[in-house]
């Protein structure tokens, strides 16, 4: 059987989580804020040949929920369903080349072990943080990562979505959920007044009924003497 490549191994397995639930994608009942969610989805991933955003990768493969946004999925994916154990994060320079790694690859011995220490005890340390919800200590790990990311990962990364462009997609997905929300209330309340309609009309000719049955009553008794 063909081994599958790193990008079909995370595919594959971010759609069993999903598929499974928001139950199964989360470890803990936690949902990491948007804000922290499109912080950490800033981070660069190299897969097989190329290297992007977490967000551009996650918006490429899994849409939005009801209630949460694709960064927040995926951030839970990777920092509550330990997906971040296979993903290269790191990079590191030799030789003028760069070589991504993740933080269960074996290192290699020109990498410092100052270096192969942050990237083997960055992540667990990260998601602890997480789970307590230090969100200010969250993000001061995630810049540390970036800079880390910047400063060893050459001269040749994509440009990084700008905080302007974070905080519109944010508002934007906020703005559909709001008019999603307020279809459904007024959806709702309509409902309820047809039904309250329905009632007080059936109510009424009870009303009508009850009346005009004591007059056929003596109409009753009138014809039979």
């Amino acid at each position: 059987m063909p081994s599958l490549s790193l990008s079909s191994r995370f595919k594959y397995t971010l759609l069993a989580l999903l598929m499974a639930g928001p139950h199964s994608v989360f470890s803990k009942p936690l949902v990491l804020p948007q804000a922290q969610a499109a912080h950490f989805c800033q981070l660069f991933v190299f897969d097989d040949s190329s290297v992007s955003t977490l967000s551009l990768r996650a918006h490429r493969m899994i849409q939005p929920d009801d209630s949460l946004s694709v960064e927040q999925i995926f951030a839970g994916y990777v920092l509550l369903a330990d997906g971040w154990q296979t993903m290269r994060l790191f990079p590191h320079q030799e030789n003028g080349a760069v070589s991504w790694y993740s933080a269960t690859d074996e290192l290699p011995s020109s990498m410092s072990s100052e270096h192969q220490k942050y990237i083997q005890e960055v992540f667990p340390r990260l998601v602890a943080e997480v789970q307590a919800g230090h969100w200010t200590t969250v993000d001061a790990y995630i810049d540390r990562m970036i800079q880390y990311q910047c400063q060893f990962g050459g001269s040749k990364l994509p440009p990084r979505p700008s905080s302007v462009a974070i905080i519109g997609i944010f508002f934007l997905f906020f703005a559909s959920f709001l008019v999603k929300n307020l279809f459904f209330q007024r959806k709702s309340v309509t409902l309820q007044k047809n039904l309250r309609e329905r009632l007080h009309l059936g109510h009424s000719n009870e009303l009508d009924g009850s009346r005009f049955a004591p007059s056929l009553h003596r109409d009753s008794e009138k014809s039979h003497p």
